[in-house]
């Protein structure tokens, strides 16, 4: 899980983006978000206070629901066992105390850095009923949507070209998360990093979550179903096995699970590059990498850096402008030769010839089956 992630305190993981006048000009490969003070822990009172707010106008709203619909709690009615059970995860001890006000949220992005990626849609469901009310928010990004990211979501730069800005609704947002006692999503530390992101990128203040509980059903199903060779074992080969926990026991173990799960999954007609294409969950990045690690990647028929304050930023286009001494500062760290080697050719050489270098060096993309780095 990215991020520092709990039912009473939630930090943004490292490399999050933060507003410009708070970047540290003493380590600029550090990218840190903006920690405004938090503010002061709500009392009942204000919480209902909070509740009963109706958020400004400026969002796009869904047509049959407002944000006011979300901020002030729903009518009275019998309990359905969807709701029972967002009580007895707001009530720990098992008695059902007043109904809380469970959130349920998702974002979808121009792409997957933290840093530099946007979200340009944002839905938010006031409880675990089919027909719970939702509220969602187009949101016009000043960033391009990566190819990838839009193959998932379908989302076009066009489709968003009369939309308001983060800055725009954020406020409305803000005022919708305000009233949540229990925030529900999957994969949810990745949905809150990039919507913190968007407070730090416009200088406001974080979603403050220290006294919301966070519930992530893609982890509760990881605890609810433990996924150890013990289980997989149990469960694709039948029995438990001696010896667990030395490795020539768990070698022999995670061949019979694998056989076992190609022939439950019905992909043992399958050749290997198949099969990896559904197994390794950096298979996709890798392509694109510049050599072995995901510090450099080709985008198109440029190399871009794929970490630190200028992540997605074109190698030879820093180089030519008055941040090259952030390549400098590259050279002379710790990283991987291979990043070394290219942040010094791209200093050296003018654009056209430092491309030139780098595909006759590391292909296009690397790295490939025998790319020239590997002589």
């Amino acid at each position: 899980m990215e991020g520092t992630l709990s039912l009473f305190e939630w930090s943004p993981a490292p490399g999050s983006a933060r507003p410009p006048e708070a970047a540290s000009s003493s380590d600029p490969g550090t990218e840190r978000a903006a920690q405004p003070p938090r503010k002061p822990r709500r009392t009942k009172a204000a919480s209902k206070a909070a509740r009963a707010t109706t958020p400004s106008a400026g969002a796009t709203p869904a047509a049959s629901v407002t944000p006011a619909a979300l901020a002030t709690p729903a009518p009275a009615r019998a309990a359905s066992p969807s709701s029972q059970v967002a009580a007895a995860i707001a009530s720990p001890g098992g008695t059902l105390a007043a109904t809380p006000v469970v959130l349920v949220f998702d974002c979808e992005t121009t792409g997957t850095d933290r840093v530099r990626d946007q979200v340009i849609e944002l839905c938010v469901q006031r409880g675990l009923d089919e027909d719970a009310p939702s509220q969602v928010w187009r949101i016009k990004p000043s960033v391009a949507i990566h190819p990838g990211a839009q193959a998932v979501h379908g989302i076009t730069m066009e489709e968003l070209a009369d939309c308001p800005s983060f800055a725009a609704v954020a406020a409305e947002i803000t005022a919708v998360f305000a009233t949540a006692d229990v925030i529900i999503g999957y994969n949810l530390a990745f949905d809150i990093d990039m919507l913190q992101a968007e407070y730090a990128r416009i200088g406001q203040p974080l979603l403050d979550f220290s006294t919301t509980k966070i519930v992530d059903a893609f982890r509760l199903w990881q605890q609810c179903e433990p996924r150890s060779l013990q289980h997989a074992h149990q469960r694709f080969v039948g029995g438990a096995f001696a010896a667990a926990h030395t490795a020539s026991a768990d070698v022999a173990a995670t061949g019979r699970v694998l056989a076992g799960m190609l022939r439950h999954f019905e992909l043992d007609g399958q050749d290997w590059d198949q099969i990896a294409s559904k197994a390794d969950p950096l298979g996709a990045q890798r392509a694109s990498w510049v050599g072995p690690s995901r510090h450099l990647r080709w985008e198109g028929e440029v190399i871009v850096l794929g970490f630190g304050k200028h992540g997605g930023a074109p190698v030879h286009e820093l180089a030519a402008g008055p941040d090259r001494g952030f390549l400098k500062w590259v050279i002379e760290k710790d990283f991987p030769i291979h990043v070394a080697e290219v942040c010094r050719a791209a200093l050296d050489l003018t654009g056209d010839a430092f491309l030139s270098w780098a595909r006759d060096r590391y292909g296009v993309p690397a790295p490939t089956a025998q790319p020239p780095f590997a002589k």
